[in-house]
């Protein structure tokens, strides 16, 4: 196989896994309410795709999953949201892990 053509061939395994992760996260925030086990369980499957196919998860995907116990995070509902000193910190209430991630201030 030429390296074009395999070259092209990762390039669409790659965008179909972006796809199948999105559809995944879709679904992880419709089910949340009703089921949480499900919806993490959809989150091991972003990161299972992500992995097996050795490409990062979609920023606004990762920001929305906790990274010590892996559940879905949704404002309000399993975890809060706090600005602090040029930070916004995000608590998971499920297992109490802080997640800090920088922004800048408007002046």
């Amino acid at each position: 196989m030429p390296r074009a053509a395999r070259k092209q061939q990762k390039n669409l395994i790659q965008n179909i896994a972006v796809q199948r992760m999105w559809r995944l996260f879709e679904r992880a925030k419709v089910e949340l309410p009703e089921n949480p086990e499900r919806s993490r369980h959809y989150v091991q499957l972003i990161r299972n795709i992500s992995m097996r196919n050795r490409i990062s998860i979609p920023r606004e995907i990762k920001s929305r999953i906790c990274k010590h116990c892996y559940s879905f995070l949704t404002p309000g509902y399993n975890a809060r949201y706090r600005l602090n000193e040029g930070f916004v910190v995000i608590t998971c209430e499920h297992c109490g892990k802080e997640m800090r991630y920088p922004y800048k201030k408007l002046k």
